[in-house]
Order: C-alpha cells, then structure tokens, then sequence
C-alpha cells in the first residue's frame, strides 16, 4: 500500500456529510443500554446448554487450522453460519471462524435469540473503530468467550421493547469469576480492544507477520491474545471448562429453537435494518435493488422469492424468473450476505474517498453516464486534505459541465481511483553500505532464489535492528530503500518477495538502525492530521539538515519507471526451472542472464566500518523513537522515495503531499478491494 499506510491505522479523513446522516461514526458513550466493560449476546440456546459447552465457542471443527477464519472481514461477510459460501447446505460443509459475535448494544443482541447475556468484557474482545465501526455495535471475541465471564443472562420476553428485558428478568450466574473480573488487580484489563493487529480485520498479513512465514494468521492471533489477554482468558486457543450438572442453571433437554429457526430470526432482524434505510441511502451501494428491497418481507416473514430476486445478475433483475426457477431455502441469508458486503465497502469508500461505492465503481468501469465527475473531484479533494480548510459542509461549487469537460474530469477522477504499481520496498540486513555495494548488492542466502522484503518501513527497522551489533557501534543493520522491478512480487504476499536478488543499482538510498530498535506506539496518531504530521516531519528534517535515508550517487535513474510484477505468482516450493523461466521474463532490468546466482560477487567479503557522519546516530536514533517514530512506523518505500535528497527541493513540498496522499487512498482501495462485485 501507499502513503504510509497509516490509512488502516488511523481515521485520516472525516466522516462523509451525506443526506440523512446514515452510519456515522458513532462515539463511545453514546451506546444505548449498555454497561462499561460488558457486552452482549443474544443465542437460541440456553444457559444450561451453553455453559455445556464451557461458554461460547467459536464455530467449526478445526477452526485455528483455518487461515481465512481469523478474518474479521471474512466472519462478517460470509453471512450467518457461513451461507455466502460455497458448498453451504452440503452434508460435509463446516463454517469455520475464530470469532464469537458480540455487540455493545443490549437492544441489538435481543433481535439474535431468545436468551440475552451480558458478559465480561475482555481484551480478545476486539472493536473495529476505523474507518467505520460495523453496524449495530457489533464486536468480535477472538477464540471465543468463557462461561465464566458471563455476568447473568434473562430470557427475552418482549424483543421489540425497550428494554428488552426488564430488571427483574435478568438472573446471575453463579459461576461468574466475580474474583478475576471484578475484584482483582486484572479488573482494570476488563475492556473491549480497540488497538489490535490491523491482520485481524482485513486477513491481510503484512510486514508484522514476516517471522511467521507458516499459518501467519493463527500465530499473530495467538501472540496477541497470549500477550494482552492471558491473564484474564488463558493461552490461545482458549481452553474451555468442563462444569459439573447444575440444576438450578435455566435449560432443557432440548434446545428452545433449532439452528435453522435461529438463523432465520437473525436474517430477518438484519434484513429489517435495511429494508428501513431510506432510499438516498440505499442508492449509494445498491441502486440496482432499489424498489425492491421492501419485497424482501411480507407479514414480517422472509420472502424467498424477492430474496432470489436480488441476488440476481443485475442484467437480467428486471426480468421475471421462469417457472422452473425456485428461489433456494437460504436465499434470504446469502442477500443478508451480500448486502453486509456492499454496505460495508460503501462505508469505507465514503470515508476515505467521499464517493459512493456505486460511483467508485462506476469510475473504475469507465461507465460515466449521469456522473458529475467535477463534483467528485472536489469530494475527493476534501477527503484528502481534510484540514486545508476546505470544509464544504456538503456544498460545493463546481462550473456547469461540457462534454469536453465531463469527458476530462471523468477521466482524471478514474485516475484518482486506480491503484497504482509499487515503485518501492524495504530491505533490511547486516551489510554496511561499502560491503553491500563490494558485493554488487544483495543475494538470495544458500541454494534459496528468493527472499522476503518490507513494505513498510517499521517492519524493514525491526528486522536491522534484530541483527548482531557488530561493530560495537550500536548499529545493528540498515534499512535500505530499493527501486521496484519486475523481478520483485507485491500482489497477494505476506510480504514483498524478492526473486534472484537486488542489484546495488537498484539502491536509492538507506539508513541505520540501532540494536533491538522497537518500534514506537504513539495513540495521539489516531487524533492528528496526517499531512500536518508529514509535513512537520519534512520540516524537521530541514531544520537538523539531516535526511531520513542517504543518497546512493550509484542509483540507476533508467530504472525510475520501473515497477515491481503487477501479477500474482505463485513461486513457493518450485523447481529451479520455474524460477528461471519467471526471470527470463522479469529479470532485464536487473540484469539477469539465464542462470543463477544474478551477479557473481567478490570471492572475498570486504568487512569495512560504517561510513557516517560523527553524530548521525543520534539524530537517526531521534527520529525513530521521537514524535516522529510511530508515523515512520507506517512509513511505505513508495513514500520514502520522496524523502531521498533533492526530490522536495524539485517537485516542491505542496506536489510532494498531494502525491503521498493521492497513493495513500488508492492503496487503501487495492488493499479493500472494492472494485470487486
């Protein structure tokens, strides 16, 4: 991703000022029926057959061995018990997720079962707050939810009131760790997360889960629930008690409704909340479904028919089904799957873009008929300099359209929203500088043809700082800043993947990192403005007269067009022939000639001292554990690019902004995926 990618760190831009307010964001605090440090659930089953179980665990045999369950992304989107997916209804199918749902609201947790549970709020328990909260308070328990935690539960009598329950409903129970929970200097850890591996959301794996290259998702879960959590839930996977028969806990021999009955009551609940949407807001991710969506229920039933209806190509949704065609019994759950899906991605596109995610696709598309793309220009514009002063209030003032102007200003809003290549990466090692470009550059280690790189500058940091110090200077290694080239895999990897090597031409510029350098957390990041940060950073650095990264005067500029392999390819446990026919294709600009290793480098290795300047370190040392340090963190080589000596002087540092925010929001696009139906 581009521009740091502090876009999935932090709200950089404003919430979209849109008609009739819809989804915003919504504070902390301002929760209905809610307690501070608990959260709710609503289940068919009741409390005999959950406390069976141990509490509420997640669903699916195996689920930790499942790499797409630890997305939060793919658990909200799949539909409810997995019905988007393919193979749902099968004897053999199994939906498998790492999370248990929750919400903050009690209200919202009585329209999914017939028993309410307010349970202990724990740091496993995560909140996704950026760029937009999911609907309806909804938060995720990562490896589920212990029966200790849970505070009391009530049947729900009355699930339109509200309350839903009444206080002489609820019923405690007993076996709630009032010790640990309430009492014990781990009380004050009872909270729900807010702060967590941004892998967790997307099922994106980045430069953070390098050191993981098997099953990165279960190892980054693991690490973080056994680091912030343990106390509180155990080690992960959560580790679920047997308890004894309780008579006195409420239950039956029999479930009070069947899965399907539930799942059912769950999609009408969810249908109702878009049926009730107005149309203004409807039309931004749906208008294909306009005037159609009040079909979905009739007497408050689910309707199969309008349900198929909608799912259909958007083509033929005008047309009448065939008699032959039956609408499928989970059709209504796979459109509550699809509407989560829209409706999310309509959410972030408007928060990051200020477009609607129709319009977003419709520019994408080159489909420009009835758009105002003047007007979209300037919501772009807004969203991206939020603190220039630019605050329309939903009003702007655009010049009345041509047909030569439309055609211009469609054609520069499509560009605003294509992503585009990677020109940079990182690469840590041990070389200095000298020894590197003695050697040629940097070479794939024993019989291996490739190595893994870093998008972000954090990652590259933490990997140099990990090497041995050497030279007893208190530099570990350096982060070096490597034009991008066809040889070098972006699309669809943990990280960057670097193939036969990179070439000391390739090298724009680097930088010392000192030994066990971790990276710092700044959370006054999420409340700044990330162009008056960025800015404030350039000033600094012209303040000190000092740079972030040195120039390599030995830079090849023919290659500044270059950029890494815009194609997935997939590499892993290849013969050696497959490696050569992916250079023979990608590896001209690197100077590859038909065989390994890419250079042939001196027999001998030329151990020489750093070469910087007396106090350099200190001021490196400065910026990387400074004010400065958190956004650095974030900081990608595409960016970086921008901070090589000169480059501000020549473009100047206004052009130089707008290119490091016109990248952040389209790489947020390509990481979002947005474009897909």
């Amino acid at each position: 991703m581009h521009w740091f990618n502090v876009i999935s760190a932090v709200p950089i831009w404003l919430s979209w000022p849109e008609p009739g307010g819809a989804f915003q964001l919504r504070q902390q605090g301002d929760l209905p029926n809610t307690r501070e440090g608990f959260v709710y659930r609503g289940d068919a089953r009741d409390p005999r057959a959950v406390r069976n179980f141990g509490g509420f665990r997640p669903q699916g045999l195996n689920w930790e061995h499942d790499e797409e369950a630890f997305s939060i992304d793919h658990h909200h989107n799949a539909g409810p018990n997995g019905c988007e997916m393919d193979g749902f209804g099968q004897p053999d199918f199994s939906f498998r997720t790492a999370y248990v749902s929750a919400t903050r609201e009690m209200d919202t947790a009585s329209g999914y079962g017939i028993w309410i549970y307010e349970i202990r709020a724990t740091p496993n328990i995560l909140d996704i707050q950026w760029p937009e909260p999911y609907p309806d308070g909804e938060v995720f328990a990562l490896g589920g939810i212990h029966w200790r935690q849970v505070r009391r539960f009530a049947r729900i009598r009355r699930p339109d009131a509200r309350p839903p329950v009444d206080d002489g409903d609820w019923m405690d129970n007993p076996d709630y760790d009032v010790r640990l929970y309430e009492e014990s200097a781990y009380a004050a850890m009872c909270r729900v997360s807010v702060d967590f591996p941004n892998a967790l959301s997307w099922g994106e794996v980045g430069d953070e889960q390098s050191s993981w290259p098997q099953r990165p998702m279960f190892h980054t879960a693991q690490n973080y629930v056994n680091e912030v959590a343990f106390d509180v839930v155990g080690s992960f996977p959560l580790d679920f008690l047997q308890y004894p028969l309780d008579e006195d806990i409420p239950g039956s021999s029999r479930p009070d409704q069947s899965e399907h009955h539930s799942m059912q009551n769950q999609v009408a609940h969810e249908l109702q909340q878009f049926i009730h949407m107005s149309d203004a807001e409807l039309d931004g991710f749906f208008p294909e479904g306009r005037g159609l969506v009040g079909d979905l229920m009739e007497n408050g039933h689910l309707n199969p028919g309008a349900c198929a209806a909608l799912l259909r190509p958007r083509e033929t949704m005008d047309k009448r089904a065939e008699d032959h065609e039956q609408p499928r019994s989970d059709s209504c759950c796979r459109m509550v799957a699809a509407l989560r899906k829209k409706w999310r991605r309509n959410q972030l596109v408007r928060r990051v873009f200020g477009l609607s995610l129709d319009e977003m696709q419709r520019l994408i598309e080159g489909r420009f008929d009835d758009l105002n793309c003047a007007l979209l220009i300037a919501r772009m514009q807004e969203k991206e300099e939020p603190d220039g002063g630019r605050d329309s209030g939903g009003i702007y003032i655009v010049d009345a359209p041509t047909a030569e102007s439309t055609e211009r200003d469609c054609r520069r809003a499509q560009d605003m929203v294509t992503p585009q290549p990677t020109t940079a990466i990182f690469h840590a090692d041990s070389l200095w500088p000298a020894e590197a470009k003695h050697q040629g550059g940097f070479l794939p280690h024993g019989n291996s043809k490739s190595f893994a790189a870093w998008r972000t500058f954090g990652g590259a940091a933490r990997k140099a700082g990990s090497f041995d110090d050497r030279r007893k200077q208190g530099i570990a290694g350096v982060v070096y800043l490597v034009r991008a080239t066809p040889n070098i895999l972006v699309e669809k990897m943990t990280t960057p993947v670097v193939v036969g090597g990179i070439t000391w031409k390739q090298v724009m510029g680097w930088t010392y990192v000192p030994r066990n350098y971790t990276p710092p957390k700044d959370r006054s990041m999420q409340d700044a403005q990330p162009r008056a940060r960025f800015l404030e950073l350039l000033e600094r650095l012209s303040e000190q007269n000092t740079t972030l990264f040195e120039h390599n005067v030995d830079y090849d500029h023919s290659l500044n067009n270059k950029t890494a392999n815009r194609k997935y390819v997939n590499l892993d446990d290849q013969p050696v022939e497959v490696f050569k026919a992916f250079m023979d294709v990608n590896g001209g600009p690197v100077g590859w000639k038909g065989d390994f290793p890419l250079f042939s480098p001196p027999p001998e290795r030329r151990l020489v001292p750093a070469e910087h300047e007396p106090g350099v370190l200190e001021r490196m040392y400065d910026f990387l554990v400074g004010p400065s340090g958190a956004m650095l963190t974030l900081l990608t080589a595409t960016v970086a690019a921008l901070l090589i000596p000169g480059v501000v002087e020549a473009l100047g540092v206004d052009e130089v902004l707008d290119m490091a925010f016109h990248g952040g929001a389209v790489g947020l696009l390509q990481m979002l995926r947005v474009t897909l139906a």
